[in-house]
């Protein structure tokens, strides 16, 4: 779909690396840029095998399927040229590591991208305006503008501010985080969309623009419920009740969690019989309100049923029922479902250093397209020679030279 396209990638972490791998799952051409001592990511674990190898980082595998990767070093004179010469041939960059105030110093203390500290603060914003077809996607906790602008965050900072961390959990407890940066990867879904519709734009207007994502402005757009509470009734939407009655909330089986529910159209005999403690039937269940008043009594006896059944017999004898139970399954429960293999969601991905594996695949799915990883993660600088000799035209003896003085 987005063949012929091509994407320079100056980023590190999650959300510009999701952004650009999704864009190279539809086709483009993504070249991602790395200084000579790779990137940081690199070296974040877990490890395949627990070998802390810079070709062996987990995360990095799956972020980086379908790329090329070249190493630059922009803080010299001859990198920079490089940099410039790769920037002719692009459509897109996609970064975030930005510092949009043009005041701000190069480089925040402890700042480990060596990029932050080689680039301008105004190198993005220069680039967006210099070249008049390239669009330059931004990603970054709190978007180009505003008094935050320049504020580093992690992933549960970016849930605190965007309000949608104060709804999870129990009402008497503290908020509950979302695990695994989910903050970063919807910031990085959000961009790719949105670096999508820019180059649509550039087709029908012959116009491009910069695209400023704003990690915590992603979030709080989910919050189609608890604003309008606020807009409209001045009230704060505070998080679950304490003493609910187990329905629609995860709840302890024999071998894990499930989700019990009376959505849908059943009376309430086939969940109390469904779930096989006579004293589910009582007429004081049957009815939401009463569910409420004796949430209690309710909850102790859903926890006496539900240990009697494993998750995946329920979830089968719940949907035999036209019930919408659920089961949180966990990372072998989905690499070894069946659902998800017959529907070709995973991906045998072989790579070089870390061995073969299963991937997990794409979400959206076009079907005239079918996805496939062209490439595993690239090595540290495996594509110098295809970029740099073969399409920027470079001698194997100036690129030798490159090297030696650290440009590459």
């Amino acid at each position: 779909m987005l063949d012929g396209i091509r994407v320079l990638e100056l980023g590190e972490g999650t959300s510009a690396p999701f952004c650009s791998r999704l864009l190279a799952d539809y086709g483009a051409d993504v070249i991602k840029l790395e200084h000579p001592g790779g990137d940081p990511a690199r070296r974040s674990g877990p490890f395949v095998g627990d070998d802390p190898h810079m070709e062996k980082s987990i995360p990095f595998l799956y972020l980086n399927t379908n790329k090329r990767s070249v190493t630059l070093d922009p803080a010299t004179g001859s990198g920079r040229s490089l940099l410039d010469r790769l920037l002719q041939t692009a459509d897109v960059v996609v970064e975030n590591i930005s510092r949009p105030s043009s005041k701000s110093q190069p480089g925040f203390p402890g700042e480990r991208h060596p990029f932050k500290r080689s680039l301008p603060a105004n190198f993005f914003p220069d680039i967006s305006e210099s070249y008049d077809l390239l669009v330059v996607t931004s990603i970054t906790p709190f978007g180009q503008t505003g008094p935050r602008r320049d504020l580093a965050a992690t992933d549960i900072v970016n849930l605190a501010f965007s309000g949608l961390l104060y709804h999870s959990g129990d009402s008497d407890r503290e908020p509950l985080r979302n695990a695994l940066d989910q903050s970063l990867y919807v910031a990085g879904i959000n961009g790719a969309v949105a670096t999508a519709a820019a180059l649509f734009q550039r087709w029908t207007t012959g116009r491009s623009s910069r695209v400023d994502v704003s990690v915590v402005e992603c979030l709080a757009s989910h919050l189609v419920q608890a604003v309008p509470y606020y807009n409209f009734m001045g009230a704060i939407k505070g998080r679950r009740p304490v003493r609910g009655s187990g329905f629609e909330e995860l709840m302890p089986a024999r071998d894990g969690y499930v989700i019990p529910s009376v959505q849908g159209s059943q009376p309430w005999s086939t969940v109390a019989e469904l779930i096989g403690v006579p004293a589910l039937g009582d007429e004081r269940f049957a009815t939401g309100a009463g569910r409420i008043e004796f949430g209690e009594e309710l909850n102790v006896l859903l926890l006496e049923g539900l240990a009697q059944w494993d998750r995946k017999s329920l979830f089968r004898a719940s949907g035999e029922r036209r019930l919408v139970f659920g089961m949180a399954q966990d990372a072998e429960d989905l690499c070894q479902c069946p659902h998800l293999w017959e529907r070709g969601f995973f991906t045998a991905v072989d790579h070089p250093v870390a061995g073969t594996a299963d991937y997990p695949g794409l979400g959206p799915r076009p079907s005239s397209i079918p996805y496939q990883v062209r490439r595993a993660a690239p090595l540290l600088g495996q594509h110098n020679t295809e970029i740099y000799q073969e399409e920027l035209g470079l001698t194997s003896g100036e690129l030798a030279q490159l090297k030696a003085a650290g440009a590459v």
